[in-house]
């Protein structure tokens, strides 16, 4: 197995200004990077291919780290503080959400900001991206969860006020604390939300139809699922980590079943349900390692644990000692360290983004012609065939070419003469048989 990375967020407790970032090695816990000056709480930072985003708590700046310096390399000024960050899986767009239930949307590639609405009546306090970035999802204090679709986000010639969700759900009682969309289109995946009323639901991605409710006996702060979507493990208001398999073996032992279905309501018990427990207080960010078999948990107690899937054992534990973990997020590579600097994050809407990045395409118009002709020209042989030629005028010009006659005529003789003396044989062989004078062979 390649090496994998974790990436990881505290913020201590006395001082909001006064946290770190820390890279280490997955399998060894070895340390690689420390990122000074973070002040992130969840859902705050975002991991691009040449920096890492840490949304700050307290103010409406972000900083932008390179993988090679633990300083800030920029500060970004925002109008407003944001409550939640995104970025695109294909990296070219940063979603974020405020504490008045804003919608922002930035192309990362010049700064602009695409899209600045409101869309939750509360604070936004998750965001995700279909994998295919297709759809964004959005959940909030509201209990509400929408999905928008990317492309009317980014669509600069319609105007941001008339831009519509996709769907909405409203099931949830109380606030929507972490939102995970599951591999393929947005047509195949499936959303997996969780709720601090206690509540895990499953929906078709597409138009957010209830699919599945887990329903638990404690608040739930965090989810992860696992890359094949065979489980779902989220992470409660009291330290524990609960692991909820998605197929399950039917009574007859015959082959595997899913578990739900149907908008079916699935009670989650503490006796049934295998749990990871060694956390003291909520749990605030889950993730798993690439192949699904380690599982890291950051929790509010300030540890960083890795847990064996499999065994449900604990490989490492990790003390920061710096105040609770926020944020826990597993990599497959790190940011290149070749920084590029951000363009600044414009928060007012340009009207003129849309003229400025047109790209116009000149299509050439049709040059047929119209060209008559009378079908009474090509019914015999002995007619002129007409064929067009095109000299680069208004008019084609027309030339004439004739047939060879007589070689036609005498391929046609000759075709009549064969079918004749065919003929002739058919007949003479059905006389011999009506007379018994022929003998099969």
């Amino acid at each position: 197995m390649s090496d994998e990375y974790l990436l990881y967020g505290t913020v201590s407790s006395g001082s909001k200004v006064d946290g770190l970032l820390t890279v280490c090695k997955l399998n060894t816990s070895t340390p690689i990077r420390t990122f000074k000056q973070n002040g992130s709480f969840c859902n705050r930072i975002a991991v691009l291919d040449s920096c890492i985003l840490s949304v700050q708590s307290d103010r409406p700046i972000i900083h932008s780290y390179s993988i090679t310096k633990e300083a800030p390399m920029q500060k970004l000024v925002l109008q407003e503080k944001l409550s939640c960050i995104v970025a695109s899986h294909s990296r070219k767009f940063l979603a974020a959400g405020t504490h008045t239930g804003k919608l922002i949307l930035w192309e990362l590639g010049s700064g602009a900001c695409l899209i600045y609405k409101d869309i939750h009546y509360g604070s936004i306090s998750c965001l995700v991206f279909s994998q295919d970035d297709s759809v964004l999802f959005s959940g909030g204090t509201d209990a509400r969860i929408y999905s928008w679709r990317t492309v009317e986000l980014c669509n600069a010639q319609l105007n941001y006020n008339d831009v519509q969700p996709l769907a909405s759900a409203n099931q949830h009682s109380l606030e929507v604390t972490g939102l995970y969309c599951g591999y393929g289109g947005i047509l195949d995946s499936r959303l997996y939300s969780i709720s601090l009323d206690g509540s895990c639901r499953v929906w078709n991605a597409s138009d957010l139809r209830l699919h599945t409710t887990f329903v638990f006996k404690e608040a739930l702060q965090s989810i992860v699922v696992d890359p094949a979507e065979r489980a779902i493990y989220a992470g409660c208001d009291y330290g524990v980590i609960y692991h909820v398999d998605l197929y399950r073996q039917p009574r007859d032992g015959a082959g595997l079943e899913y578990t739900g279905g149907l908008q079916r309501i699935v009670e989650v018990s503490n006796e049934s349900t295998t749990k990871f427990a060694q956390h003291t207080d909520k749990i605030l960010s889950l993730d798993l390692s690439f192949d699904g078999t380690l599982l890291v948990s950051g929790s509010q107690d300030g540890t960083v644990i890795v847990w064996d899937i499999s065994t449900h054992q604990v490989l490492r534990n990790i003390k920061p000692g710096r105040g609770p973990v926020y944020f826990v997020k597993v990599l497959q590579k790190l940011p290149s360290e070749y920084y590029t600097r951000q363009e600044s994050l414009r928060f007012s809407y340009d009207a003129s983004y849309a003229s400025n990045n047109d790209v116009w395409l000149s299509i050439p118009e049709s040059d047929e012609s119209n060209v008559t002709f009378s079908i009474s020209d090509v019914t015999h042989a002995g007619s002129e065939a007409i064929a067009i030629v095109d000299t680069g005028e208004d008019k084609p010009a027309i030339s004439h070419a004739s047939y060879d006659t007589e070689d036609l005529q005498a391929k046609v003789e000759r075709l009549s003469a064969a079918y004749n003396a065919l003929w002739e044989t058919y007949t003479t062989s059905i006389g011999l048989r009506e007379n018994g004078d022929y003998e099969e062979l």
